[in-house]
């Protein structure tokens, strides 16, 4: 499975288009955390807007250290990764991100650096600190560095390197980490989207990583994408292997075994020939029987999906045999499409008691919200997080 992390400077997140935009990025991209830089929330606002744009997330922001106007603020779904502060300052962030699945660990920086570069000076500092404290870990730092490291990354060109190109170079190589971003924009800013006479384009934002974590991280790769409605392009870091697959337990949706194929399957797949200890034959033949009882599950789709297609067509078939109440054709399709849709119903609220594990519940009463939410808290509480023995 891939780990997705992304930065994005939307200069400014105080309006709603900007907060969709963020909040389109995570969905679409299928990001695992998101930092957002240069957002001008105020302490006030910068609650609320957090909340909408990561929903069920998790979330910190720096705004402590710059409460006039937040620089960034940055999420992540505790589904899929544990995030810990290790370092943070006004111009960067440093995390230990650690997957849920497999417990990979890696430092991850984010950077929104000052337009000023003797502020941009106490950003060299931290960054060299960040990497005394990585040593032989995976470290990867992303973000807006405010300057170009290199003359061709400037759209007009140039013949000569500036001191803060110099003193970012500098840094660079202090750090010995490289850039990973194999694809997309070139610049990476615009000096502005509405002046169609513009053409000064910059590279201002990076993705760079540190030798340890190519090597453990071997298909990482990272890609700029459009500006959309910011001066900015968002990156995207892709970590291929970042999110092992381990085989999930054998389970079956309950309401399969009130179906006419449900005994004929398990007949079937008890009758397969192992040789072997009693255990091992039966762990054999149950690992065997769960493909074929996932197929049955999914024989007729998706249960909730089915439900809607059903429920629709037979609003449609109805509407037609009150246009026609004579047509007997009609009627008997109506007749079968109201026992499957009944039959959906009965099997999607199946699904849900059995996820949610309520006893009490009332026979038709879906609560659909409410179902969603217990679900979570039920997977968060089952999720073990760390042991300890008696010397802690």
């Amino acid at each position: 499975m891939e780990l997705k992390i992304a930065t994005w400077n939307i200069r400014g997140a105080n309006t709603i288009d900007k907060q969709n935009e963020v909040r389109n990025l995570i969905q679409k991209e299928h990001l695992c955390m998101c930092a957002v830089l240069e957002t001008h929330l105020k302490t006030k606002t910068v609650t609320d807007v957090s909340n909408y744009m990561f929903g069920n997330w998790e979330w910190i922001s720096n705004v402590d250290y710059s409460p006039s106007s937040c620089r960034m603020v940055i999420g992540w779904d505790p589904n899929k990764v544990r995030v810990m502060v290790v370092h943070m300052a006004k111009q960067v962030t440093r995390c230990l991100v650690e997957t849920v699945v497999d417990r990979s660990k890696m430092f991850c920086s984010f950077v929104y650096a000052n337009n000023n570069g003797n502020e941009r000076r106490m950003l060299w500092s931290d960054l060299y600190g960040h990497k005394l404290i990585s040593r032989s870990h995976p470290w990867v730092l992303l973000g807006d560095f405010n300057v170009i490291l290199k003359v061709h990354e400037h759209s007009a060109g140039g013949s000569y390197m500036t001191k803060d190109m110099i003193e970012f170079q500098d840094c660079v190589n202090k750090l010995e980490v490289e850039d990973i971003c194999k694809s997309g924009f070139q610049f990476t800013w615009t000096k502005s989207l509405k002046n169609p006479n513009c053409d000064v384009l910059k590279k201002l934002d990076r993705v760079m990583a540190n030798e340890d974590f190519i090597k453990q991280f071997g298909s990482a790769h990272a890609v700029f994408l459009p500006y959309l409605i910011s001066d900015h392009s968002p990156s995207i870091l892709t970590i291929p292997e970042g999110l092992v697959f381990k085989p999930k337990a054998f389970r079956f949706m309950n309401y399969t075994a009130d179906k006419d194929d449900f005994i004929p399957v398990v007949e079937k797949g008890w009758q397969l020939e192992v040789i072997g200890h009693h255990m091992y034959r039966v762990v054999r033949k149950l690992k065997a029987l769960k493909k074929n009882l996932n197929k049955l599950n999914w024989k007729n789709g998706n249960v909730f999906s089915r439900v809607v297609d059903l429920k629709e067509k037979l609003s449609q078939i109805q509407a037609s045999v009150d246009s026609n109440p004579f047509n007997k054709e009609l009627k008997a399709d109506a007749v079968k499409i109201l026992e499957e849709y009944k039959v959906a119903c009965s099997d999607e609220l199946k699904v849900l008691k059995k996820k949610v594990r309520l006893k009490w519940l009332m026979d038709g009463d879906k609560n659909s919200k409410y179902f969603h939410s217990v679900l979570k808290a039920r997977k968060n509480k089952s999720r073990v997080e760390s042991i300890c023995n008696d010397q802690g």
